[in-house]
């Protein structure tokens, strides 16, 4: 089928969907474009520029994409009046999108200032240090000796762009994580299985890492007092022998009623309670 101005078209890809052909370049050859695999294209002369119905834009598609696999030619062609207010649209929603990238910009500069000059924050270091972790390690030792005093917690650089925070008893790793966790500059995009990078003002002006790791130990007194506090709420444990801290965690008893482990729920038991408390 031979590919025109105005020639309609639906391509599977997320960013796409069904189009319209708005420009040609070069001399089509259709009779030369081989699909190989549904992976491997190849032929075809021309390219081709297409304005999508959702705003997206694409430029000089190879001939042999647009007739491979993941394109269909419709048999429909859209009259000139319908290209124009196809580009229009999509000039609209980029300049839209121009806009609000200058709006973001511009909070983000002044959410940077607020912070430098806050004098809530005149304890921390600042720095242009927000991917290495190296500041972002200095400013959670001091927030975290400020918020739990007497409690030791060891924030360690694991390695570039890591920091891990340790400690004992103690705060719930909720409320470590609730000052901690701003210090992290990005996450994993497991879909894409890439790291997606995603400075904050907080990590622009006081530092930021790569991950931000917590780990929280339980010493043998507060394993006991969560044995306690589970035997004393838990009707499932009737007739189940009460464990020792140095005996819980080495096997495997099955609680009634609950898709849990005496070991593990003794573990969250531990989990959701504070030093103290």
């Amino acid at each position: 089928m031979s590919i025109t101005i105005g020639t309609r078209i639906n391509c599977v890809l997320p960013h796409a969907g069904r189009g319209i052909v708005y420009g040609i370049h070069g001399e089509q050859q259709p009779g030369s474009v081989r699909v190989i695999g549904g992976i491997f294209h190849s032929g075809g002369a021309a390219h081709f520029d297409i304005v999508f119905d959702n705003g997206h834009i694409s430029r000089k598609v190879p001939e042999s994409i647009i007739r491979g696999v993941q394109w269909s030619i419709m048999p429909e062609i859209a009259t000139a009046e319908q290209i124009a207010e196809a580009l229009a649209y999509s000039a609209c929603l980029k300049a839209e999108k121009a806009n609000a990238a200058e709006l973001a910009a511009q909070r983000f500069a002044a959410e940077v200032e607020r912070l430098r000059t806050d004098p809530a924050h005149a304890r921390l270091k600042q720095g242009d240090d927000s991917a290495s972790g190296k500041l972002a390690a200095q400013n959670i030792r001091a927030e975290l000796k400020a918020a739990f005093p007497g409690i030791r917690f060891g924030v360690r650089k694991a390695h570039w762009g890591s920091v891990s925070v340790t400690w004992t008893d103690g705060p719930t790793e909720k409320r470590v994580g609730e000052i901690v966790n701003k210090y992290q500059g990005g996450h994993f995009n497991g879909m894409d299985d890439i790291y997606e990078r995603a400075d904050s003002p907080w990590t622009s002006v006081f530092g930021g890492s790569k991950y931000v790791f917590t780990s929280r130990e339980f010493s043998a007194e507060m394993i006991a007092r969560a044995i306690e506090a589970l035997f004393a709420t838990h009707r499932g444990l009737d007739g189940i022998e009460r464990p020792t801290p140095e005996t819980a965690f080495r096997s495997f008893v099955a609680v009634p009623g609950e898709q849990w482990d005496l070991g593990t729920l003794i573990r969250l038991q531990a989990v959701d309670m504070e030093a103290g408390q």
